[in-house]
């Protein structure tokens, strides 16, 4: 059957899924590719993933984006996986074919063009440990960047780059001329999240935030500092094409998309996160 003939069955999973963007992004892939399908949200508590995600395959999904808390546990349900994934062990995109459950990692291709057009300077901190946070390691580090991972348990990160606690960030950008720090944690989904840096101290710098959260009075602090601030809605909606790519064999515009969904972030007053 050709994909045109198919009628898709997508989602994501994560906990919580509140105010995801996705489904609205899927939509119009489906749209513009004219494609037939559905793309719902499966909230799924962590402790019954690993047999709900596994029951939801067997009802029809074909394609499952997988999202905080679940990425390295998504890992262990795949029967194969698929390009860089297996270098970081968490995966963010499921496919269902035949029986055979496969796992991809796109937020890799989503940071890399999330950073080709922002050319962000070294070097490079990272608060967060996740799968998010892997993905943002391996590629700054196969591009050769100077980088750093500040966590709260830094012995337990399984990255390339070095690690290091995470009061340490502070001191770090100050012992900077220039600096970039990403946020690859869930801080910022809260309107009153607290970060580990003081707004001052990113005067002048890069902050890159992988969440869209337009209400997060932390960082909204930064544009009083002449902070170069920039937040994850190219790479939601490129990570998303790559895995829509992978589930249809057809790479959706993202262009139209990307202005969309800026659009109904401000229009709506929507505060959200991957």
């Amino acid at each position: 059957m050709s994909e045109q003939g198919r009628y898709h069955r997508f989602g994501l999973t994560g906990w919580p899924l509140e105010h995801s963007l996705s489904p609205l992004i899927h939509i119009e892939f489906l749209k513009s590719c004219d494609l037939n399908g559905e793309y719902e949200l499966y909230p799924l508590v962590p402790e019954l993933f690993v047999n709900n995600v596994s029951i939801l395959l067997e009802t029809g999904v074909t394609g499952l984006n997988v999202t905080y808390p679940h990425k390295a546990a998504a890992y262990g349900i795949c029967d194969e996986i698929r390009g860089d994934a297996s270098v970081i062990g968490a995966i963010n995109t499921i496919h269902r074919i035949e029986g055979v459950t496969y796992g991809y990692n796109t937020d890799i291709c989503g940071f890399r063009h999330l950073c080709s057009l922002l050319s962000p300077p070294e070097p490079f901190f990272i608060v967060g440990a996740g799968g998010v946070a892997l993905a943002v390691d391996l590629v700054l580090s196969s591009d050769g960047a100077e980088s750093v991972v500040f966590g709260r348990n830094p012995v337990a990160w399984r990255g390339k780059s070095p690690a290091r606690e995470l009061d340490e960030i502070e001191s770090a950008i100050l012992n900077t001329e220039d600096c970039t720090v990403i946020n690859a944690t869930t801080l910022g989904w809260m309107d009153d999240d607290s970060f580990p840096v003081d707004a001052e101290s990113l005067k002048d710098r890069f902050f890159i935030d992988l969440n869209y959260n337009r209400f997060w009075r932390w960082r909204n602090l930064l544009h009083t500092q002449s902070s170069r601030v920039f937040t994850g809605e190219s790479m939601l909606v490129y990570q998303a094409a790559e895995s829509f790519r992978i589930w249809t064999g057809i790479m959706p515009e993202t262009e139209d998309v990307l202005l969309m969904i800026q659009h109904k972030l401000e229009k709506d007053n929507i505060n959200g996160a991957y």
